[in-house]
């Protein structure tokens, strides 16, 4: 396994995120890895994808539990595979708590936005990624999912969405896939269309 600097530490600690890369195969590394981490930590391994047939011709998860985006529950509190997860099947994690994510992105959807949010470990190249947030930024991104739910889509909600991000801008602290993936994990698909008009027109308007 070719993770940066792999080390049992690492191993036991925080969620982990595998980038999409064309120029290398990426989702060997992390087969590998979140097979290591279970191991590390003694827990179970769930793998979570978008079609069960996706990860049932791989021999090393045979006898794993596999969830697809359609069936099946993920048990709270082990380790949890997304392998080349659709935005459908990554809501499937928004509600564990105990669980330790490894996130094998494939080529679409990017997933940088949820490692940032959820301080996850990149595996390629050991950093700790962040979202830079502090309490008032999150507190803004609090504001913006609380006018998103009517799904961002009358004009009232937009003019103040944009307030928002305009004023998380100011912070220093405005990071679009961060903002997508925050909400995203509070409101699903729900109107997420409608929230990346506003970034783009507030991005048109700096």
């Amino acid at each position: 396994m070719a993770m940066a600097n792999d080390t049992s530490e690492h191993l036991r600690s925080g969620h982990f995120y595998v980038p999409w890369s064309n120029e290398e195969d990426r989702t060997t590394l992390g087969k590998a890895l979140a097979l290591d981490v279970a191991e590390a930590r003694g827990e179970p391994l769930t793998v979570l994808t978008a079609l069960k047939s996706d990860a049932e011709e791989h021999d090393e998860f045979k006898g794993l539990t596999i969830v697809s985006e359609r069936d099946g529950v993920i048990p709270d509190g082990g380790v949890v595979l997304a392998w080349c997860p659709t935005l459908k099947a990554m809501e499937k994690t928004y509600q564990l708590r105990a669980s330790t994510l490894v996130v094998v992105e494939w080529s679409s959807p990017r997933l940088s936005g949820w490692a940032k949010l959820n301080d996850a470990r990149n595996a390629v190249t050991s950093e700790l990624m962040t979202s830079g947030l502090r309490n008032d930024g999150r507190q803004l991104l609090h504001e913006i999912v609380q006018e998103g739910y009517r799904g961002w889509h009358d004009s009232i909600a937009y003019r103040r969405t944009e307030a928002l991000i305009s004023d998380l801008r100011k912070l220093g602290q405005y990071d679009r896939s961060v903002v997508l993936a925050y909400a995203r994990q509070a409101r699903g698909r729900r109107g997420i269309g409608n929230l990346k008009r506003v970034l783009d027109a507030a991005a048109t308007a700096e």
